[in-house]
């Protein structure tokens, strides 16, 4: 079932690695097969624009719909190349369907993160005062 993909390209390569497409059978957000690029770390691997947004999202992706992974782990990874400065980035993915809700932010927690926001602010301000 392999084949050309038309309007793709035929490999990535990564630190010397192709990654040819690949059709995978069994992937958590999907019923039958889906086009990857192979695996990385025995999870698939999914270029920009071929990853399912309502079904799989990164951390930040996930918080700004007010979900964090609960624990989950990933169950992909995306690559993405940047064409200008060439810098590959990958990204793990998260399914929607299993991510929990943020939790709220207690007082406690409150005064947590402004007392480290505070010691790290003063802690700037000082290096910036002896490196001048």
């Amino acid at each position: 079932m392999g084949g050309s993909v038309s309007g793709l390209r035929r490999d990535v390569v990564m630190a010397g690695k192709r990654f040819p497409w690949v059709w995978v059978e069994s992937v958590p957000w999907a019923t039958g097969t889906v086009l990857t690029r192979g695996t990385v770390d025995g999870l698939p691997l999914l270029t920009w624009g071929r990853a399912p947004r309502e079904k799989l999202a990164t951390r930040r992706q996930l918080r700004a719909r007010g979900l964090r992974p609960g624990g989950a782990d990933p169950v992909a990874v995306l690559y993405v190349k940047h064409r200008a400065s060439g810098r590959r980035n990958f990204a793990s993915l998260y399914l929607v369907s299993a991510a929990k809700p943020v939790r709220p932010m207690t007082p406690a927690r409150w005064a947590a993160l402004d007392k480290a926001n505070r010691a790290r602010r003063s802690r700037r301000y000082t290096q910036y005062r002896h490196a001048a």
